[in-house]
């Protein structure tokens, strides 16, 4: 500890040393700054390193250990790599016996950079050789679970902070400075960039290297089932001469390769196995059709698992999406060694897959084309996936031809998968036959763990939640909620998400919690204390987290607001009491015949200066005298006038601050009215007369709104070019073309209809 405490001592007395010699400007709290015009750029590295320079003689932080972690980058970024090594010795000196967490990380991180570089000057080897000996050092100590934490942070690639440094670059360009705990920020980011770029080819012989002295690997394993044979990669603890010792196993049934977890399952003390459905090899290749022989063949592989001699007979099945529905597709049929399942957004066919809301949409096509086929469309070596679907989808919206032909538009041929699934619009026993029945439902009484966002990943979530606690109320099932969307809920939250700054609190890394459930559930360790309850869910503008035994509590008051329906100029308002009969209706007419709007983008930010408010109306609240927090689905009734005898409804729900700024507070939700409440059959609409239609949103969200907020329900007709247009005449939706059009859809909403959503604290 006196050797520490000397190198914390010496670069604290060199650092003030170099303030008192400073000229007074290095004292300012801005630092001048005139970034490159990209991170690529050749004077960026000069840019960067002057900065650092700027920083060191005035950096200070009362934490040491967060004064060291930094120092270490300011040090690395400046040249300074001896001091940059000193720095990062010390402070995973310091953090000896502590948790494993992020100021840990860097410093190995940090560490392993700068005594690379250090031995690269030092000993004039050539970096690769130096950087090996410097990872050797520092990971190969450490256990699997913090080797392979560390390893996961390096493959991380430089392109991922690419963006980040371009957005920072052009913020900090107009403004000319930049405050110093942004200027350290922006410093990180530079050297987690830099880094990588110099490193990033030397890490998979290292890793392979690491990983052989750590685990023992199958890479195809072949599974007997009834009739095929399932490819599967298995990876336990261990050396390959070692006795195999029984351990529980992790399964992931799945179609898609890049879900291959098994070494992460394998770090943590299990047995990692990754199978795929059957047709699929580990490479991607083979055609498979989605959903069919899935939990009959999870079932084998399971069986097959307890049988093997480095199974201890538990098993517990992951998944997210596609390999979330498989797992409870294995729980309906109760294999003996199914011990628990732990699902991230799990997919609910007929549910919010290929349709949602009983809406098609194009992304299935991409879905099938990049998941089920044998031979994905190529759409050019240099071609950005998501710009090129948008293409397709602008073609599709542009032509004439039915939603029966949308996949020879999409991929210029025919899917018979494709057009099984337009084959049945409704929940019918077609899509019911994938998902457990009531009696299923009622006899899985295995531990379940489901994830959720807000943002789009809750659908498949909430249904096998909601439909487990309906048939088996002492289910021991458990839900988190949260600020997520597909994609940050199952590789990692950020900081922030698609212009919304996530609270401090929502920040938690979804799949570590998922695998601290499993030790709860199969080691005996203690229980996350953030899934408290059976409900859990974080409350956005509030940074805290509330644990509850259900979504819908009846002693919780209901806010209701009713549409203000009297003729006046937008923006209509939302009313605490229903409006007077016979003072008018409010009236919304979209011409779905219209294609001047092929090319306007769809926004998707989650908080904007300006509601999308295309083909809508919106109705906006008095501001809120206090604040308020509100937590569930919507609900409401229309009681509306349609002009035709079907209409496909967009709902979205923002919060309006007092200064102007809108906040999405749940992922829009789309839906058919034919089918409001009643999935399995159709029900047309009475067009020309006033009726009521009850709805509620296959959405969830919690949120604190600020005294003097406003609330704003956008309601809005669906006409978009990645989806199906429900043109209204009752026929079969996917026969209707735009001549079916003929005159622009119309519908009022009358006095009584309103929303309503619980709000208050448990």
């Amino acid at each position: 500890m006196r050797h520490l405490g000397s190198t914390v001592g010496r670069a604290r007395r060199a650092l003030v040393r170099l303030m008192l010699a400073l000229p007074a400007w290095s004292w300012a709290a801005d630092f001048g700054f005139k970034p490159p015009r990209d991170p690529e750029d050749a004077a960026a590295a000069d840019l960067m390193r002057d900065l650092a320079e700027r920083i060191l003689p005035v950096y200070q932080d009362a934490d040491t250990d967060v004064f060291l972690a930094n120092l270490a980058a300011l040090q690395i970024v400046s040249g300074a790599y001896r001091a940059a090594s000193d720095s990062s010795r010390a402070l995973r000196t310091r953090r000896q016996g502590k948790p494993f967490d992020d100021l840990v990380q860097r410093a190995i991180l940090d560490g392993i950079y700068a005594r690379a570089r250090a031995l690269e000057a030092n000993e004039r080897l050539g970096f690769a050789e130096a950087y090996a000996r410097a990872f050797r050092e520092l990971v190969s100590p450490l256990d699997n679970a913090q080797a392979q934490a560390i390893m996961a942070r390096l493959d991380i690639p430089a392109a991922v902070y690419a963006e980040p440094l371009r957005r920072a670059f052009d913020l900090w360009r107009a403004k000319g400075s930049l405050p110093q705990d942004d200027a350290l920020a922006l410093v990180r980011t530079w050297h987690s960039y830099e880094s990588r770029r110099s490193f990033g080819a030397l890490l998979p012989e290292l890793f392979a290297v690491e990983d052989r002295n750590r685990y023992v690997a199958e890479a195809d394993l072949r599974i007997p089932v009834r009739g095929a044979v399932i490819h599967a990669r298995l990876v336990r603890p261990g050396r390959a001469n070692d006795a195999p010792g029984a351990l529980p196993t992790l399964l992931r049934f799945t179609l898609d390769p890049a879900e291959d977890d098994a070494q992460r399952s394998a770090a943590k003390g299990y047995v990692g196995v990754t199978a795929y459905v059957r047709g699929r090899t580990p490479d991607g290749q083979g055609a498979v059709w989605p959903f069919v022989r899935d939990g009959e063949d999870a079932a084998a592989v399971i069986d097959w698992i307890a049988r093997q001699a480095w199974s201890d007979g538990r098993v517990c099945m992951i998944g997210d999406g596609y390999s979330g529905y498989a797992a409870w597709a294995a729980a309906r049929r109760r294999p003996a060694a199914l011990k628990a399942i732990a699902t991230i957004a799990p997919m609910a066919p007929g549910i919010d897959f290929p349709m949602a809301g009983q809406i098609f949409r194009n992304a299935m096509v991409r879905w099938a084309e990049e998941h089920a086929d044998d031979e994905p469309l190529r759409s050019g070596v240099d071609a950005d996936p998501d710009t090129a679907w948008q293409v397709l989808d602008a073609r599709w919206y542009r032509g004439h031809r039915p939603y029966w032909d949308v996949d020879r538009v999409l991929l210029g041929k025919r899917s018979r998968l494709i057009r099984t699934w337009l084959t049945h619009p409704s929940h019918d026993r077609y899509w019911q036959k994938f998902l457990p029945s009531a009696e299923q439902f009622a006899r899985i009484d295995i531990p379940v763990l489901s994830f959720a966002g807000y943002y789009g990943a809750d659908a498949g979530a909430l249904y096998f939640h909601q439909e487990h606690r309906r048939h088996r109320p002492q289910a021991d099932t458990t839900l988190l909620l949260g600020p997520y969307d597909a994609a940050s809920i199952r590789h990692g939250t950020a900081a922030t998400l698609r212009g919304y700054t996530l609270d401090p609190a929502a920040r938690v890394d979804l799949p570590e919690l998922r695998l601290q459930w499993l030790d709860h559930i199969l080691k005996g360790a203690s229980k996350p204390a953030l899934l408290g309850d059976r409900v859990n869910y974080q409350v956005m503008g509030a940074d805290q987290w509330r644990h509850v035994p259900a979504l819908d509590a009846p002693q919780r008051t209901r806010l209701r607001f009713y549409l203000d329906t009297r003729e006046r100029n937008e923006p209509h308002r939302l009313l605490p009491s229903p409006s007077e009969e016979g003072g008018g209706s409010t009236r919304l007419s979209v011409d779905l015949a219209d294609r001047r709007d092929m090319r306007i983008p769809w926004p998707d930010a989650l908080r904007a200066a300006q509601l999308p408010a295309r083909n809508s109306i919106r109705f906006v609240s008095d501001p809120l005298p206090q604040d308020t927090e509100i937590f569930g689905s919507l609900q409401g009734v229309f009681d509306i006038t349609p002009s035709r005898q079907d209409v496909d409804f967009s709902i979205s729900l923002y919060e309006q601050t007092e200064s102007g700024e809108y906040q999405l507070l749940f992922d829009p939700y789309d839906f058919r009215a034919s089918y409001a409440g009643h999935r399995v059959r159709r029900r047309l609409l009475r067009a020309g007369e006033r009726q009521l239609l009850a709805f509620t949103a296959e959405r969830v969200t919690a949120c604190k709104l600020a005294a003097g907020s406003r609330i704003v329900l956008l309601v809005g007709l669906n006409k978009r070019p990645d989806r199906q247009v429900n043109y209204g005449s009752g026929k079969d939706v996917n026969s209707e073309t735009i001549a079916d059009a003929k005159w622009p859809l119309r519908v009022r909403w009358h006095a009584r209809s309103y929303v309503e959503i619980q709000a208050g604290t448990p």
